[in-house]
């Protein structure tokens, strides 16, 4: 091995939040991600000599993270960007640059877009970072520690960067999408995962609609998945660390067969769902009786069922397909087997406050729990789709729409009091950006 590379060391950054209104107490839920690419460092052989420290203080400790990161004395340090902690690790990048600017700092993650990162507040990204990974990091993350010397020459030479100049963005040359994802390392295979804690699980990437509301719809989507050896062997991971309950990661349990099929096999092998809960998105309009089979035979499950709006005008903008009488047999079968919760939108372009009073009372009608979202402009979604009539503004700090065609900033406020109000009142909780209700409560928003 070369000698450099042996003494490389690799700090690894993120920020796990508490849960939101403290819905999960006591499972803990811990950050998934940034260990996708901590064990894909420590699968190569080409890194084996290689130090990677994982920095994970789970409260917006400035300080704290910087002490931890100089004192670790890294080469590279990759952060782990998503909406709730872009702001704060932001900030931290550009203290870590200031101190030491020979560093390399590289940002990955659902936020770590050259849409979000070009927003005022962020601008210039040169000031505090080298390298914005647009995509799956894994193989590209490990590319970027095997380079021999990290310059800005090197990284123009691996795909799949973006690489920030004073005034924008150079980009290189496109990567094609993983699509063997057998060869991934697992973290919890690996061990590096916390005993105890709430695991995640994926069977595929991407996902075959394009919601322009929704991060999934921009990525690609090979129809690749993990085998059934795969998720069987992370099945006896999870079981090793004794997780409670897995969070199926994919865009919905029944939008890839083949991934779905595996999923059920492996159970079928280990027998995995009998000790543990699934949680896990379903998409209501394609539903097979080979699903609803399944959730038969898993001893406790939770699923998300994204209904957004019942307007097919609202939905039709966003490019979302909706077929009424579909979701409303396939919410009732669903209701059946297992427990279901609907989630809505509040704010969605196009929609209004009555028109979202309508939505909300219609989901309380059925036989489900329901979760009302404050929308989000996200990157690869409507920071990026949106269309210019719809006269988006949001707050650029949490990306919460502040106002947009149908709804002025005194509605959000508006329905963001009604909201809570009904949420309290009625048993439900209420979080910075949701409110949630729970079954049976059926009764309509006044107004």
């Amino acid at each position: 091995m070369d000698q450099a590379l042996c003494r490389r060391r690799i700090a690894l950054v993120c920020l796990t939040p508490k849960p939101d209104a403290q819905e999960l107490r006591p499972m803990h839920m811990p950050s998934f991600g940034i260990r996708r690419i901590h064990a894909a460092v420590m699968a190569d052989p080409a890194l084996q000599g290689v130090t990677v420290e994982l920095i994970d203080r789970r409260a917006e400790d400035l300080c704290g993270y910087v002490d931890d990161i100089l004192a670790f004395d890294p080469d590279i340090v990759g952060f782990s960007v998503y909406v709730w902690s872009a702001p704060f690790l932001i900030g931290v990048a550009r203290e870590i640059k200031r101190r030491c600017p020979s560093l390399v700092v590289v940002f990955g993650g659902p936020s770590a877009r050259t849409s979000f990162l070009g927003l005022k507040p962020y601008k210039p990204a040169a000031a505090y970072l080298d390298i914005v990974v647009e995509g799956d990091g894994e193989e590209i993350f490990t590319d970027i520690v095997k380079l021999p010397e990290p310059t800005r020459r090197a990284f123009e030479k691996i795909s799949g960067l973006a690489l920030p100049t004073q005034d924008g963005w150079t980009k290189t040359e496109k990567r094609a999408a993983i699509t063997a994802l057998d060869n991934l390392a697992s973290p919890y295979q690996l061990g590096l995962m916390p005993q105890g804690a709430v695991a995640y699980l994926e069977t595929f990437r991407g996902c075959p609609l394009s919601c322009r509301f929704c991060e999934w719809g921009s990525k690609e989507n090979p129809k690749a998945a993990f085998s059934v050896d795969y998720i069987a062997r992370e099945f006896d991971a999870f079981r090793r660390s004794e997780a409670p309950a897995v969070f199926l990661l994919d865009a919905g349990l029944n939008l890839n067969l083949q991934a779905f099929r595996n999923l059920r096999e492996a159970n079928e092998r280990t027998g995995f769902f009998k000790e543990a809960q699934l949680w896990a998105e379903i998409y209501p309009s394609v539903i097979r009786d080979e699903h609803l089979a399944f959730l038969e035979n898993v001893g406790s499950a939770y699923l998300g069922v994204g209904m957004q709006s019942m307007d097919p005008a609202v939905l039709e903008k966003q490019d979302r397909p909706f077929d009424p009488r579909r979701f409303e047999t396939a919410v009732r079968s669903l209701a059946e087997h297992t427990e279901i919760e609907l989630q809505i939108i509040m704010g969605l372009p196009g929609d209004t406050p009555e028109g979202f009073r309508r939505t909300f009372a219609y989901a309380q009608s059925l036989p489900a729990s329901v979760r009302v979202y404050h929308c989000l402009i996200l990157p690869d979604a409507l920071l990026t789709r949106s269309l210019p009539e719809w006269k988006i503004r949001f707050d650029p700090k949490t990306l919460t729409l502040r106002s947009c065609l149908g709804w002025s900033e005194e509605a959000i406020a508006a329905m963001r009091k009604e909201l809570t109000v009904s949420a309290l009142t009625n048993g439900g909780k209420a979080g910075d950006f949701w409110w949630s209700f729970p079954r049976p409560k059926m009764r309509q928003l006044a107004g």
